[in-house]
């Protein structure tokens, strides 16, 4: 009976000694997980330069746990364009929304109405919230099917691009429409970052300042302060041009007056309709060419006139010059040429006379 009660008090002892062994294990190993967690965190760490102030290096860096809850940085210029730069999101939508993409457009044009389209592209413009930003129109060509030409480099918002690139059909017939983009949101984000780094160095300066008692101290200090809000301004004033950019999208316009303008129907599919558009194409052209032929001639004629009657002198001269050595040569074999005796000549005529003569008597 001893023996049993023994036994079953060592067996709660050993029991008990198991489970109080096991909370404390536990307790370790949460411990331990704590202090790894809190090691394992990345830190963004910001380095600053050394400044020597009375023969002493003195440099600052700033660290933050990137465990704690990101904010987003706000926008601090004056630009056209404040988008705030957020942190990203798991979906996609958000992600091309943080992007800051720079967008640019070419448009060429022909028309045969030209200041319709002129008309209708201010109009254009002012309905879409934008401006010109340069103009330049062209006169008249006579020996050419362009008339005038129109050069516009505009300003349109960037979230009305895609809208107004698509309404350019309504001015005239685009012959070429292209479109790209460019993507600075890195460079973007590398020079806000700068911008608060910079900044936390001027407050770390100018504490220093502060506490500075000798004068070469102070006179460095100002010296690297100085250099720092310089960097700021300059980087301000990148990120605010970079704003207007991002603000107002840049599109390019070509405007040509023609007297024929394409046609946009589409290829012809059959022989006899590609043989119908070449021939309709060749009246064309052969008109155009006989239309500016005519137009030539009539704004040139004096000076046809002019230079032909100025050949026509020189032909002659020439003629002339060539004319005198054929009659000079003529004259002097002439010269050169024997005279035969008019006696001799004689003579022997009157032998010849009288020989016929005896031969008739016989």
């Amino acid at each position: 009976m001893k023996k049993g009660k023994i036994f079953i008090k060592r067996k709660s002892i050993l029991i008990a000694s198991l489970l109080v062994l096991t909370l404390i294990m536990t307790s370790c190993a949460s411990k331990s997980a704590n202090e790894a967690t809190q090691a394992s965190a990345p830190k963004e760490n910001v380095y600053f330069d050394e400044v020597g102030i009375g023969g002493a290096n003195y440099s600052v860096s700033v660290s933050r746990d990137s465990a704690a809850p990101a904010v987003a940085p706000q926008a601090e210029y004056d630009g056209e364009a404040k988008p705030g730069y957020t942190s990203a999101t798991n979906t996609s939508t958000d992600l091309m929304a943080q992007r800051k993409i720079i967008m640019e457009g070419d448009v060429s044009l022909e028309t045969k109405n030209f200041d319709e389209a002129i008309t209708a592209l201010d109009q254009l413009i002012e309905d879409f919230g934008g401006f010109a930003e340069s103009r330049t129109i062209r006169g008249r060509s006579q020996n050419s099917r362009a008339l005038r030409n129109a050069y516009y480099t505009i300003r349109v918002p960037a979230d009305r691009f895609e809208a107004v690139m698509q309404d350019m059909g309504s001015i005239g017939t685009v012959l070429e429409s292209n479109s790209k983009g460019t993507d600075i949101t890195d460079q973007y984000v590398d020079y806000e970052t700068r911008v608060r780094t910079l900044k936390v160095q001027e407050e770390t300066l100018l504490e220093l300042m502060e506490k500075s008692t000798k004068l070469e101290d102070v006179i460095t200090l100002e010296k690297r302060i100085s250099e720092v809000r310089y960097e700021i301004e300059s980087i301000e004033n990148t990120l605010r041009n970079y704003d207007r950019l991002l603000a107002f999208s840049r599109i390019n316009i070509h405007i040509q007056e023609v007297d024929d303008a394409t046609e946009s129907d589409p290829v012809a599919r059959t022989l006899g309709d590609r043989i119908s558009g070449a021939f309709s194409r060749s009246i064309k052209d052969f008109r155009r060419t006989v239309e500016n032929v005519i137009v030539w001639f009539a704004g040139s004629w004096i000076a046809i006139i002019f230079y032909g009657a100025i050949i026509i002198i020189v032909v002659l001269l020439i003629k002339k010059a060539r004319k005198k050595p054929a009659d000079s040569n003529k004259a002097e074999n002439s010269a050169k040429k024997p005279v035969i005796p008019t006696r001799i000549f004689d003579s022997s005529q009157e032998n010849k006379n009288s020989g016929e003569e005896n031969t008739k008597d016989k």
